[in-house]
């Protein structure tokens, strides 16, 4: 067959046959007949031309003219084909293929050419039955958003394949519309074992049960201590006893009845479980603190630590919905109240760690973006609708109870960071009623009530930002202050009733009282942060209340570690003996495994009352001068309360660290010493104020040294 014959699809008009098979002559007639007609004359059943597009009928009447090319329609869309659309006239479309089908079986004229063209319209036939027959399926189902979505026109070149390898209509139609798009799409996703023939599926036992997570599981090492071969279960169970003993109820976000138990805790949540063990390996030899060569360290200390880090790196790196948990919340923040230890790894040939120094990861940067994570976490699945529970009802379960822990916990330390970094704080405490029956559930554990307090005065704090109209609480004005202190007192007053009954004697000596203090030193010393920075500038003026208040609280926030402390009366009163302090080992015992950020608070009190005194707002009494004094400070005497108190500080410190060169509080220890030392060089009569001064600036040295980004020194001007 000459080519010649072969009319292109791109030519005008598009006709597809030959020119001498458009028309053939009739028998026995003049007329002239045609092979083929156009889909609107076959409708009608009227005659047509065929010989053009628009046929010579459709172009008199202004009517749409189409004819039927390789199984397509052509007429609608050049080159590409039509859109077969999938509405009302599906059905009619597809009839009258057929009927076309019908003319090229009856004329044996068009040869080859008809024959082929006959099996390209016949697979397509069968390729709309099939699409058209499935989609009648779907719109069958009643009340299905996906149902109503597809009684919409679909293009032909949109038709998904009639079976899709993964997708079946089915997961569609249970699909939930109600989530978030992603969420929405990954609901949809084919699990991994779908998506493998089902002979090379890994086959458990003889029952034919697919494998595949659990062979994974095998392929990737554990993430957990114990898995890891670093500690043995029994070593573990260990360092959990040390946790819950001796550092749970100083922060207790965690459980102590339901995550006590090592070996089950590692199954549900490898990450909280290898954060407790990491805490409890600081205090693995305190029994025999002096004569260990590992600083009360575990041996392998340095081993848990990459593993806690493995953690956190595939947490930030490659994190999943599954990733957000309680767990992960709670071992976060454990990772922010007693961060990891840096130390370097060089072990002797016995395994025992050399004299590395060691340092604590804590500092501003690191806890607010730990802590920012964590928030994260918290508003992912949603954890502040705990403060929404009624926890009147005595039927509240635990899980609500143990979510309400973690929430105040997390308040407490974003409002921490508000008041040792100047970092504005994210979220705000539930109110007072609600805590109150938090603390005093008949199901709630031992430090829940202390909590509940610690929640209040985060309130106190708040309200304070909001009426000095800043977040970070650097423009803190007198009015604003006034009320906090008034709050203060009153908070004071009535928890001073509720945590008293029956508690020991020691518990002013714990949170919340030790927040407290804080917060009243954080507080008041604002505004005299411009005259202890500029010595010379004189820029402002402390009122004698705030300096006073500022300066007890410092005071105190030391002195209750005295055995004088305990028979001291609740209006805060301070002992005038001029005799030493003495130490009350019981609540040593609880400083000594306190969270990082209290050795700072408390490092930091001792420090205040030396920069206050040497830039002449008070005298070696502790009393506040009523103007800044431009004199140097007079000499101060061994039997005054500042020296007692400062040399007080430094026998905490030598206390909780008890000889240990590596402990985690060395670093806090060195300031208070330095500042010791510091007011020792007053007892001179002749006193050298340069080598005063330079002492001061060696002590803010050692106090920024260990990376601390001391907001209330920054803020006043110090630039080291």
């Amino acid at each position: 067959m000459s080519s010649s014959r072969l009319t292109s699809r791109s030519a005008s008009p598009p006709t597809g046959l030959s020119a001498s098979n458009r028309r053939t002559l009739s028998p026995g007639s003049g007329h002239r007949r045609t092979s083929r007609a156009c889909l609107q004359c076959r409708k009608r059943k009227q005659r047509c031309d065929g010989a053009s597009v628009p046929c010579e009928r459709c172009q008199r009447v202004g009517k749409e003219c189409s004819f039927l090319l390789d199984g397509i329609i052509e007429g609608e869309k050049e080159n590409d084909g039509v859109e077969v659309k999938w509405g009302s006239g599906q059905a009619k479309v597809l009839q009258g293929m057929k009927d076309d089908m019908d003319i090229l079986r009856k004329d044996e004229s068009i040869g080859l050419i008809r024959h082929f063209r006959m099996e390209n319209a016949q697979r397509r036939i069968q390729h709309l039955e099939r699409g058209l027959s499935a989609r009648q399926d779907n719109l069958a189902r009643a009340g299905s958003p996906v149902a109503q979505i597809m009684q919409y026109d679909v293009p032909e070149t949109q038709v998904p394949p009639a079976n899709p390898p993964a997708l079946s209509p089915a997961a569609l139609i249970n699909g939930r519309f109600s989530h978030a798009p992603i969420q929405t799409l990954h609901g949809l996703l084919p699990s991994p074992s779908s998506l493998v023939p089902p002979s090379t599926l890994p086959q458990h036992g003889t029952n034919g049960v697919n494998n595949l997570d659990t062979q994974a599981r095998r392929r990737s090492p554990a993430l957990d201590p114990v898995s890891r071969g670093v500690l043995s279960a029994q070593e573990a169970q260990r360092l959990f006893d040390i946790f819950f003993a001796a550092c749970h109820e100083l922060a207790p976000c965690s459980s102590s009845k339901s995550q006590s138990n090592a070996s089950d805790l590692r199954q549900r949540s490898p990450f909280l479980f290898t954060s407790i063990c990491l805490i409890g390996a600081r205090y693995w030899e305190m029994d025999d603190p002096v004569s260990s060569t590992r600083n009360w360290l575990h041996p392998r200390y340095s081993d848990l630590v990459s593993i806690s880090d493995e953690h956190i790196r595939n947490l930030l790196l490659k994190p999943s919905s599954s990733d957000f948990n309680l767990s992960t919340i709670q071992a976060l923040l454990l990772s922010i109240q007693w961060p990891a230890l840096d130390i370097e790894s060089h072990t002797d040939g016995n395994g025992y760690m050399g004299d590395s120094p060691v340092k604590s990861r804590f500092n501003d940067a690191y806890a607010w973006l730990m802590i920012g994570i964590a928030i994260r976490f918290a508003k992912y699945i949603g954890l502040n609708d705990c403060t929404e529970i009624n926890y009147s009802d005595q039927n509240v379960d635990e899980d609500s109870l143990a979510k309400m822990r973690i929430w105040l916990n997390l308040i407490s330390i974003d409002r921490h960071l508000t008041l040792t970094a100047g970092l504005p704080a994210s979220l705000e405490a539930p109110p007072s009623h609600i805590v109150r029956a938090f603390g005093s559930h008949p199901k709630a554990q031992s430090g829940d009530l202390k909590l509940a307090g610690l929640s209040e005065l985060v309130s106190i704090v708040h309200r304070a930002a909001q009426a000095c109209g800043d977040v970070s609480l650097r423009r803190l004005d007198a009015i604003s202050l006034k009320v906090a202190n008034l709050e203060l007192d009153e908070w004071e007053k009535q928890w001073s009733l509720i945590l008293g009954i029956n508690n020991a004697p020691t518990f002013r000596q714990q949170m919340p009282f030790t927040a407290l203090r804080w917060y009243r030193l954080a507080l008041n010393a604002i505004p005299i942060g411009v005259a202890l920075g500029e010595v010379s500038g004189n820029l402002m003026t402390p009122t004698p209340t705030a300096l006073g208040t500022c300066v007890e609280a410092a005071f105190q926030l030391i002195w209750q570690y005295s055995s004088e402390a305990t028979s001291e009366r609740p209006e805060r009163g301070v002992p005038s003996s001029s005799a030493g302090y003495t130490m009350n080992f019981m609540a040593l015992s609880s400083f000594m495994f306190a969270v990082d950020s209290y050795w700072i608070t408390h490092a930091y009190a001792a420090v205040f009352l030396v920069l206050v005194y040497d830039r002449g707002c008070i005298d070696a009494e502790l009393n506040p001068y009523p103007y800044i004094s431009s004199e140097s400070p007079p000499p101060v005497l061994e039997s005054s309360r500042l020296y007692r108190i400062i040399r007080f500080a430094s026998t905490i410190f030598d206390g909780i660290c008890q000889g240990a060169t590596h402990h985690p509080a060395i670093q806090y220890r060195s300031i208070v010493a330095n500042a010791l030392h510091t007011l020792s060089q007053y007892k001179a009569q002749e006193i050298d104020i340069n080598a005063v001064g330079a002492g001061i600036d060696e002590m803010l040295n050692a106090l920024l040294d260990p990376g601390q980004d001391w907001a209330f020194l920054r803020d006043s001007g110090y630039t080291i």
